[in-house]
């Protein structure tokens, strides 16, 4: 019988399924965070997924959720014990994947930048840089040895635009795009500019500046990651690698592990 791993990366903004056969990922699939929908509601949601791929409850092996949501961290918890017989596996910095914390106490550090650390360190064995690009921009940094250095916290580039969307009654929503210049001659383009080219001239400046203070680390490879990557980080001169599936391969080892 066919085993394979499910694994729910949940955001504030998007909770991204994944379903793994072993190293494989057969499939992935993306929804709207909603904190009112029950366990019945969501396994509705993954059963019919899972159904779309010929697959059955049985066919689950591991289920693991790596979640900033704490409401849901609970709703999906019910739902592996009610539906597949399963404890779920729930990231967190008490797990234990080899990872190192400079503070006593790292319980704070969201289960994302775990599991983005983790799945770095494991795919890339070396020192990394990575940027993740969701409901806020994260950049972190950890050493090939599993040393979580640290990282900053930024308003995500689609939340800020929504929130200068609000503000500014004159600027209404555009459709995001690469900007072809610098200075755009209409606001379309102008705004484009400004939320395109202004998170990566922060990016890279970002990383050029971790890079300097931490250059001991060296080699250092820097990745990037989440729905909007691609195209903040086309041209930027820092970014050696964009992974769309990093979170949802870490959940993946982690299972296997």
């Amino acid at each position: 019988m066919v085993k394979i791993n499910l694994v729910a990366d949940i955001g504030n903004t998007h909770v991204v399924i994944g379903i793994y056969q072993d190293d494989n990922l057969l499939h992935s699939f993306r929804m709207k965070t909603d904190h009112e929908k029950t366990e019945d509601e969501y396994f509705s949601i993954l059963s019919n997924l899972l159904r779309e791929h010929n697959l059955k409850l049985e066919n689950i092996n591991n289920f693991a959720v790596s979640s900033v949501v704490p409401t849901l961290s609970r709703t999906f918890r019910h739902l592996s014990r009610k539906y597949f017989k399963l404890k779920a596996i729930s990231v967190d910095s008490y797990l234990k994947l080899g990872l190192q914390f400079p503070i006593p106490d790292p319980s704070f550090i969201g289960a994302d930048l775990i599991v983005n650390a983790f799945a770095a360190r494991a795919k890339y064995h070396q020192a990394t840089i990575i940027c993740d690009f969701g409901t806020a921009t994260t950049i972190q940094l950890v050493g090939s040895d599993g040393y979580f250095y640290g990282t900053m916290i930024a308003p995500g580039v689609l939340t800020s635009a929504n929130q200068l969307f609000h503000t500014a009654s004159k600027l209404s929503h555009i459709q995001l795009e690469t900007p072809k210049h610098l200075l755009g001659t209409n606001t379309a383009d102008a705004l484009c500019s400004g939320i395109i080219n202004g998170n990566r001239f922060m990016l890279d400046g970002f990383i050029r500046e971790i890079k300097a203070e931490y250059k001991h680390l060296n080699p250092i490879k820097v990745i990037a990651t989440g729905g909007i990557a691609d195209m903040i980080c086309k041209e930027s001169s820092q970014i050696d690698f964009v992974d769309k599936t990093l979170t949802l391969d870490g959940l993946n080892l982690i299972c296997n592990k």
